[in-house]
């Protein structure tokens, strides 16, 4: 199957822009579906896609588009029900595969299972819940920035920064003695990804991202684990109990965190106090210094600013610094913030957009062979899980002979249950699962490269 696509986005908002610039770097033939004249406007210039103006559940107007070759629909409008109904009326169409972005929790729960079938929706896609999940992870892995398993866990990778400390730093990666099953894939230093080799050094400031088996990676974080941190963070405080603050308070306390809840709008706290069992809920500012101070934030392991405002989540978090809070994670609409934020020592920056479009992204390139795909610092890298099959070009191949497009590393090789971190000599066979690491400009030669010979 080719992996390029004509695929139409309905909404063009921030998360429908997003996923479209995601789609038009992986060379898919993109259509918008925006009522607003004014947006189609804002993005006519900034897109390479075909805009058309209309009701994305419009039957007339997706036919005028021409539906035959169309692969996907991904409904993203501000509306549940428009983004269901316009999913609904591409599956009636024709269109084979459809994802719809629905905020409301209640669509989620398994009973309502039948409910997305009959609607035709393939993939309900909920950006708070997406986010909060994301959060949760890292959250339980506090030396780490970012966290993701493949292979059904028994291989992970792990994001983490190098601080001066750390026994790894101002050495080259052929001297460092890891424990056995690990690999270091990545390197971000100042902005740009390096795909490492036997001479690259680890400097300071850099993030890291390294790949291994399950147990490995475990000593790993040890290793990177700062003094200052709690080995077991526990205490979390929330500022903001919008959508993802009201996901995340739920899967926190359910995970067994100690959670605090500070929001100003007196209906949310009121709201959110009948989500949560044993969360404690403060009607308040989180810019009140006085405040912070009386609710004794220092002693919380992190804190996480998550309103609408990027600013705000920002002061608030240099904050909690001040006052001696170890991690601050920080929530931002604007991505282009995300490296400014981290510069002045923030932690951990997100945005909830790029999570969602990373998500709709792995329906999207996940194949019959294709297991899973993660993105990492807002799609600055990519990582790839490939199971191969009995007629994979790739089979009784030594990764010495293989000429893989671009810059992509065979990072584990998972088989029979049990993880290698390859070698060149090593030789691929059927069944081995395979993590590879990439960057986003060459996922799609990657993906074509391990395809059979038709």
């Amino acid at each position: 199957m080719n992996n390029i696509m004509k695929i139409i986005v309905v909404g063009a908002g921030k998360v429908g822009y997003s996923v479209a610039q995601r789609l038009v770097q992986d060379e898919h033939d993109v259509y918008i579906i925006e009522k607003s004249a004014e947006r189609i406007r804002k993005i006519e210039n900034s897109l390479d896609v075909s805009l058309v103006q209309g009701n994305g559940s419009s039957l007339k107007l997706l036919k005028q588009i021409g539906m035959d070759d169309v692969g996907m629909l991904i409904a993203v409008t501000d509306s549940d029900e428009v983004n269901m109904l316009a999913c609904s009326v591409a599956k009636i169409g024709g269109i084979p595969k459809t994802i719809a972005r629905v905020r409301d929790n209640e669509y989620l729960q398994d009973d309502n299972r039948k409910l997305q079938e009959q609607l035709g929706v393939d993939l309900f896609i909920n950006p708070e819940l997406v986010t909060a999940q994301e959060l949760v992870q890292v959250l339980q892995t506090p030396a780490a920035l970012d966290v993701e398993d493949f292979a059904s866990g028994a291989v992970r990778l792990m994001e983490f920064k190098m601080s001066e400390d750390i026994p790894y730093v101002n050495k080259r990666l052929r001297d460092i003695r890891f424990p056995a099953s690990v690999l270091v894939v990545g390197i971000l230093r100042n902005g740009e990804m390096i795909i490492p080799h036997g001479e690259s050094r680890l400097m300071p400031y850099d993030k890291v991202f390294i790949l291994g088996a399950k147990d490995s990676m475990e000593q790993i974080a040890l290793e990177f684990h700062e003094e200052n941190l709690s080995l077991d963070t526990k205490r979390v405080v929330l500022v903001g109990a919008g959508l993802i603050g009201c996901n995340l308070a739920v899967l926190l306390e359910r995970a067994g965190f100690i959670v605090k809840i500070i929001e100003k709008d007196l209906k949310r706290c009121e709201y959110l106090a009948t989500l949560v069992n044993d969360s404690m809920v403060i009607n308040g500012d989180g810019t009140n210094m006085e405040l912070l101070e009386a609710e004794e934030i220092s002693d919380s392991d992190a804190i996480i600013c998550l309103t609408d405002d990027d600013k705000l989540n920002l002061l608030v978090a240099l904050l909690a610094k001040h006052l001696g809070v170890p991690k601050t994670i920080v929530r931002v609409g604007r991505p282009e913030y995300i490296v400014l934020m981290e510069q002045v020592g923030i932690d951990i920056v997100f945005s909830p957009r790029l999570l969602t479009s990373g998500e709709i992204l792995r329906m999207v390139r996940k194949g019959e062979h294709v297991m899973s795909i993660s993105t990492f610092e807002g799609s600055k890298a990519e990582a790839v899980e490939v199971e191969l099959t009995e007629v994979s070009p790739l089979v009784n191949c030594a990764l010495k002979d293989l000429k893989l497009p671009g810059k992509a590393l065979v990072g584990a090789i998972v088989r029979n249950g049990s993880t290698i971190v390859p070698t060149g000599n090593t030789v691929l066979e059927a069944k081995d699962h395979i993590v590879f690491f990439t960057l986003p400009d060459h996922v799609n030669k990657l993906l074509t490269y391990l395809q059979p010979p038709v």
